[in-house]
């Protein structure tokens, strides 16, 4: 009879468990996406309103010479 109670009670914890872990990682991918949507909106006003045009152009030069030399050294 004790152990039925033991295995009876031990189902529940875990069931308890199992749903309280689905609630907490709903909760860290909710923050996350929140989180890189913030990143995202702050990014934007920088590259738009913050740099000026010159400045736009030599950031996009960069990254094209950045990758072009990226995809020398692998050859």
């Amino acid at each position: 009879m004790k152990k039925i109670l033991l295995y009876i009670v031990l189902i529940i914890a875990a069931i308890g468990l199992l749903t309280n872990l689905d609630y907490f990682v709903n909760m860290i991918v909710s923050s996350l996406i929140f989180l890189l949507v913030v990143g995202l909106i702050l990014y934007g006003i920088y590259y738009f309103f913050i740099l000026t045009p010159s400045q736009r152009k030599y950031k996009k030069a960069l990254r094209k010479s950045k990758r072009k030399y990226k995809q020398k050294s692998r050859k």
